[in-house]
């Protein structure tokens, strides 16, 4: 067993909180490492159940794994499952050598074979729509509050929040992805594997709050996910950020809408402007919405259901931590930045001076960010404000 495996159960009190995606019903431990509701067997693997529908296969072959206490292969083959057949299979050599015991994030997602999706999640740190996720956070949901994210992804905005503010319960259809979030960015989150086309397998209440970032466009069924997510959040707050709008020109598939048809599914209580919540987050402040017609030529946009607009500080998700170690943007050379591709600086530089100007610190301010001085020295928390200097996972690169 590798030695980076977290613990192997999920906490009992979220154990209480799921339910089966096929008779809604509560699941228990049938033996180790697998869930039943009573009629089917769950596969859970680093604590994070496998809940996804239409994998019988693939799920009778993890479950026969686990039963011959080869726990490295169970966990391969869950790591080789991919979101549809339109992506390449992992390599099941590689991923069973990730399985064993990758030492960074990104040489799991090389040995997984993510392909243009890597430099996505190793640079999400600094990305315009990693900072606007934040900002509406920050602005909409109190500190100490359970939070759910659909498609968390690799956890990038759970680290923070757990980090910073309270709970955290991540979703995603794939499972490598929250593998990843477990072992190298958010290992105190709560994660399950689902599909969100289906019944989400959470009770009623479950957080205090839910988000939808740079996913709800992908949802074939909007009414649906927005009725789970309101249903799974209770009385709290949903926030839907960095929304694709399909009146203008994007750089990612899925199913997007106009902003009219968005309004006229949500009747959201806050509309913004995505790329001003990526400016609040960049100026710690507090960001400024408006009426959702005003919208209809943003590129993206982002909503607030079931707010009163009570807004946290700013600051308080996006500033950095007293303290806190931080590193050099890895996009950084001697001679300024470097993209890892060509679509990446189109979708993330064109018009973000923030990015595409990154320059290097004196070495006397690189060294005390190092150090820890963030908090206190002004020259170190400018330059995190700016994203030159980051607070990075341990073994993330």
């Amino acid at each position: 067993m590798s030695p980076r495996r977290p613990a192997a159960s999920p906490a009992e009190p979220f154990l209480a909180l799921l339910r089966s995606p096929t008779t809604g019903g509560p699941l228990t431990w049938a033996e180790p490492y697998v869930l039943t509701d009573g009629e089917s067997l769950w596969p859970c693997l680093n604590g994070i159940p496998y809940l996804r529908t239409g994998r019988d296969r693939l799920r009778a072959r993890t479950i026969d794994a686990i039963r011959a206490g080869d726990l490295d292969r169970a966990l391969a083959l869950l790591l080789c499952d991919r979101k549809d057949d339109t992506v390449p299979a992992a390599d099941p050599v590689s991923a069973l050598a990730v399985a064993a015991g990758a030492t960074t994030a990104k040489a799991a997602m090389d040995g997984l074979g993510y392909g243009g999706l890597a430099p996505y999640f190793l640079h999400r740190w600094c990305q315009p729509t990693y900072l606007s996720g934040l900002a509406l956070l920050d602005a909409h949901v109190p500190t100490g509050a359970t939070l759910f994210e659909i498609g968390c992804g690799a956890g990038h905005l759970l680290r923070t929040w757990t980090d910073r503010s309270g709970p955290a319960i991540g979703s995603d259809l794939v499972f490598s992805h929250l593998w990843l979030a477990r072992t190298f960015c958010a290992p105190t989150a709560h994660l399950v594997c689902f599909d969100a086309e289906g019944a989400f397998p959470l009770a009623d209440g479950a957080a205090g709050a839910a988000l939808s970032h740079d996913s709800f466009h992908y949802f074939r069924d909007k009414q649906h996910v927005l009725a789970e997510l309101l249903r799974v959040s209770g009385t709290g707050p949903v926030l839907l950020g960095h929304v694709h709008n399909a009146s203008r020109d994007n750089y990612s598939a899925g199913h997007p809408l106009p902003t009219d048809a968005y309004l006229a599914a949500l009747s959201p209580d806050r509309c913004y402007d995505d790329e001003v919540l990526t400016d609040a987050a960049l100026q710690e402040r507090t960001p400024a919405p408006v009426r959702g017609e005003e919208l209809r030529d943003a590129a993206a946009l982002a909503f607030a259901c079931r707010t009163s607009g009570d807004a946290a500080v700013p600051g308080r998700l996006t500033g950095v931590v007293p303290g806190r170690p931080l590193r050099l943007n890895p996009l950084l050379t001697d001679t300024g930045p470097r993209w890892p591709d060509e679509k990446f600086a189109r979708e993330f530089t064109d018009g973000w001076p923030y990015l595409r100007d990154l320059t290097r610190p004196p070495r006397a301010t690189l060294a005390a960010g190092r150090a820890g001085l963030a908090g206190s020295d002004p020259d170190v928390d400018s330059f995190a404000r700016r994203r030159v200097l980051l607070d990075l996972p341990e073994s993330w690169l």
